[in-house]
């Protein structure tokens, strides 16, 4: 016998009683919303992108607060999925089951290769310290915040324009972040966010690089540090706390001491400029 038709489908519009249809499969795969997103399956997403990261999916949850990541992530061609409805964190665990091969990254939990600038990595070691630029940089950081369970990391980020990338960027590793997470969820606390996190560094930013030279300079006062090293460990203060409020906010304290260093540093700054 003959082949049944497909029963039409309608739905009714939030517009008052008009009544659609409702597209068809393959008017859907185009269809663009007024942000200019599209909608895809995984399959296509993992199909499109298996030159440059093949079973790799970065996502977003939060287009506000990760903007600085989803950006980072665009400006080199890479494709974020915007997974920010409550059901599609706890989908992708199933996914993660489905699809044994694929890995899904957030995209504030680490940095790909692709985003590396793996030329400027390769540096010459300064003969007067023995270090390179990175190490003396990280040094620098880790006795300006001494937080040892900060674990403190320094690369070149990739772009054309390096002003535009951030100096710094906090991350919070996948499953680091699923775990504390899920222990919230079960314990039905707020979700705090761990001291132990990884604090990237971009060299490549010109504020790291002129905090690297500053740091080195001035002369010692019989008090300690030289103006200029002590003007370059608040500014590495200030450099960690911006990073930090993108993935978290500040409580009173918090907030009480950002304000202050912000108001040393412009203070600073004005004072040599005089």
């Amino acid at each position: 016998g003959e082949k049944e038709a497909t029963p039409a489908v309608e739905v009714q519009t939030e517009e008052g009683d008009v009544w659609q249809e409702v597209k068809s499969e393959s008017d859907s795969k185009n269809y663009v919303d007024a942000k200019g997103y599209s909608y895809t399956t995984l399959k296509e997403y993992l199909e499109r992108n298996k030159e440059r990261h093949e079973n790799r999916v970065f996502y977003c949850t939060d287009s506000v607060s990760q903007a600085t990541y989803v950006e980072l992530h665009k400006s080199q061609g890479l494709e974020v999925l915007f997974m920010d409805s409550f059901i599609d964190t706890h989908f992708i665990s199933f996914l993660e089951r489905e699809y044994s091969d694929v890995k899904f990254c957030r995209v504030d939990s680490e940095i790909d290769d692709e985003l590396i600038d793996k030329e400027k990595d390769s540096e010459i070691v300064d003969p007067n310290t023995q270090k390179t630029r990175s190490e003396q940089i990280k040094e620098l950081f880790e006795k300006a915040l001494n937080k040892p369970k900060v674990n403190i990391k320094t690369q070149a980020l990739k772009s054309d324009d390096p002003v535009g990338t951030p100096p710094a960027m906090v991350l919070l590793p996948e499953a680091m972040r699923r775990l504390r997470d899920m222990t919230a969820l079960l314990q039905q606390e707020k979700m705090e966010f761990p001291e132990e996190h990884v604090l990237l560094v971009n060299t490549a930013h010109p504020l790291i690089q002129n905090l690297a030279s500053l740091g080195q300079g001035g002369i010692i006062q019989s008090g300690g540090e030289s103006p200029s090293a002590e003007l370059a460990m608040t500014v590495c203060h200030h450099v960690y706390d911006l990073a930090l409020m993108a993935q978290k906010g500040f409580d009173a304290e918090g907030m009480k001491d950002f304000v202050e260093r912000s108001n040393q540093v412009l203070t600073k700054l004005t004072e040599r400029a005089i």
